[in-house]
C-alpha cells in the first residue's frame, strides 16, 4: 500500500504509524505529501501509475520532489466519490505518471461525470492524447512576477528560467504577468482547508483525537476556532481571486513557474532556506500550488532540472478550467525536448 501523510494533512508523509516515506532520489529526503507514497513509488518503478488528492498540492508536491508528472485536474473533472475528504471544496484527485502521455491515457479512464460526486462537472471528455502534439507554436505563456518575488532557491529559479525560454524557442509567446491576490492565496485556503477538515472530521478528534499524530491533531484541533464569519469572509476572498484569474488568462494560454521554491528538504524539516529566507515547510511547499486549488484551474508539474546535489526540480504549468488539453501541450512538448523524464532515482 501507498504511504500518505494521516488524514492527507501535510506536504511531507511524515507518517508515525508506518515510519516517513523516503525520496527515491536520496534516501533521509521526504518525498513531498501528502501523496508522498505514491510519488515515490512511480519513481523507482513499483507502478506505472498512482493517484493523489490534491488539496494544497499534494499530487503536484510529490512529483515535484520525486522527479516525475502530477497533474491536478480541473476541480469536477474527476470524481472524488470514495475518496476520505480533507477539504471538500479543495480537494482534486489526479495521477501521478513518469510521462505526459501517461497522464494523458490516465484522464481518459478516470475523467468523466459521476453523479455520486456532488460536484462533478457534466463537461465533454476529449481523448486527452490528441493534445501531444509536440507544438507550441503561437502558445501564450505568462509568468507571474510574484513567483520569482517570493522567497525562491537560485537553482530552481535557473532551471525554471531555462525551461520557459525553451518553450519560447519552440515557438511559445512568453511575457511578464502579475497574478491576482498570489500573496492572500495561503491565508484564503488555509481558512477555507481548515475548517472544512475540522467539520468533517469533528468527531474522529473528539472520539479518537489522542491517537492521532499530534502535528495533525493540532492542524485539526486549531480550524475548530476558525469562526463562521472568517470562513465566509475567506470564500467571498476567494471568489474574487478566481474571477481576477479568468481575467488574466484571457490574455495567456497558460501561467509557468516553479512548482516548489526548493528542492527536497530532510525528513522531518520544520524549517527550509529558500534562497537567503528560512520559512516554514508547509508554508514553502505549497506557496505556489495552492492558489490552483483555489480556484481550481488545472495544472501540471514536470521535471525540468536537478540541484547540484541531484534532487529533481518541477516545471508548473496551469491553464484555464477544463483546458487540460493546453496544459497537456506544453508540458508534453517541453518533455520531448529534453530528457529529465528518462532519468532514474539510484534507490
Amino acid at each position: 500500500k501507498l504511504n500518505m501523510h494521516e488524514c492527507a494533512l501535510g506536504a511531507t508523509t511524515d507518517n508515525p504509524h508506518h515510519g516517513p516515506t523516503h525520496n527515491p532520489w536520496r534516501a533521509g529526503y521526504t518525498p513531498g505529501g501528502s501523496s508522498g507514497g505514491s510519488g515515490a513509488a512511480v519513481a523507482a518503478g513499483l507502478v506505472l501509475a498512482a493517484l493523489g488528492t490534491d488539496t494544497l498540492g499534494s499530487v503536484r508536491l510529490p512529483a515535484a520532489y520525486c522527479g516525475i508528472v502530477g497533474l491536478k485536474p480541473t476541480y469536477g473533472l474527476v470524481s472524488r466519490w470514495g475518496l476520505t475528504a480533507l477539504s471538500w471544496s479543495l480537494d482534486h484527485p489526479g495521477p501521478m505518471v513518469r510521462t505526459v502521455e501517461d497522464a494523458a491515457i490516465t484522464m481518459n479512464v478516470i475523467a468523466g461525470y459521476d453523479p455520486k460526486d456532488l460536484a462533478s462537472a457534466k463537461v465533454d471528455i476529449p481523448d486527452y492524447t490528441t493534445a501531444l502534439t509536440g507544438d507550441v507554436r503561437g502558445l501564450r505563456i505568462g509568468m507571474p512576477k510574484e513567483y520569482f518575488e517570493a522567497p525562491l532557491d537560485p537553482q530552481v529559479r535557473k532551471a525554471v528560467l531555462d525551461a520557459v525560454s525553451m518553450l519560447e524557442s519552440m515557438g511559445a509567446v512568453v511575457k511578464e504577468v502579475s497574478f491576482p491576490m498570489f500573496n492572500q492565496s495561503q491565508a484564503i485556503s488555509s481558512t477555507v482547508l481548515m475548517a472544512e477538515a475540522s467539520a468533517f472530521h469533528r468527531d474522529l478528534l473528539e472520539k479518537d483525537g489522542h491517537q492521532l499524530y499530534e502535528p495533525v491533531r493540532q492542524r485539526l484541533e486549531a480550524g475548530l476556532f476558525i469562526s463562521a464569519a472568517d470562513y465566509i469572509r475567506a470564500q467571498q476572498a476567494r471568489a474574487l481571486l478566481d474571477r481576477e484569474c479568468r481575467r488574466l488568462l484571457d490574455d495567456v494560454d497558460l501561467l509557468a513557474g516553479p512548482t516548489e521554491p526548493v528542492t527536497a528538504p530532510e525528513l522531518l524539516a520544520t524549517k527550509v532556506m529558500a534562497g537567503e529566507q528560512e520559512i516554514g515547510v508547509v508554508g514553502a511547499l505549497t506557496q505556489y500550488t495552492r492558489p490552483y486549488n483555489i480556484n481550481g484551474f488545472p495544472a501540471i508539474s514536470i521535471p525540468c532540472g536537478f540541484s547540484d546535489t541531484g534532487m529533481p526540480i518541477g516545471l508548473q504549468l496551469a491553464g484555464k478550467p477544463f483546458d487540460e488539453l493546453t496544459v497537456l501541450r506544453a508540458a508534453h512538448a517541453y518533455e520531448q525536448a529534453t530528457d529529465w523524464h528518462t532519468r532514474r532515482p539510484p534507490i
